[in-house]
């Protein structure tokens, strides 16, 4: 029996952190937390493989967020959404080490290829089959 991955769905919108748990849950083991304060508390406790991070949420917003995830959890792979970003700021998400910029509404197909993609590229790299310089931001 596998385990399922486990992803963290960081976001300040309710409704949306909800919608997503329940479209994710079947397949991976799925969290939420309502601000990056919050999903650090979190992933204090709990081991995580993805982090779905909102851009823009009251507090530490989304960049400062992603440094800080990478800083203290490289391993952890990040999708950054928003509803809109400007080009330097996806340059800085990217920069940082964001595996993907996803634009809300989210088209779930894409969201959760984009998700296997990353869990994908982690999986290989904890097994030494490539490094973080094999692959090409997008």
């Amino acid at each position: 029996m596998s385990t399922k991955e486990r992803v963290l769905i960081v976001d300040d919108q309710r409704e949306l952190r909800e919608f997503l748990l329940f479209i994710l849950k079947d397949k991976y083991a799925v969290s939420t937390a309502c601000a990056a304060e919050e999903a650090f508390i979190y992933m204090a406790e709990h081991s995580v493989d993805l982090i779905v991070l909102d851009f823009m949420m009251p507090g530490m917003d989304g960049i400062t967020a992603l440094a800080e995830i990478k800083k203290n959890y490289s391993d952890t792979e990040v999708i950054m959404m928003t509803g809109f970003a400007p080009a330097d700021t996806m340059r800085k998400a990217f920069s940082l080490g964001a595996f993907a910029f996803l634009t809300k509404p989210l088209d779930i197909d894409k969201l959760i290829d984009t998700i296997d993609e990353a869990l994908r590229k982690r999986t290989s790299r904890k097994s030494g089959q490539i490094s973080d310089n094999n692959f090409f931001n997008r």
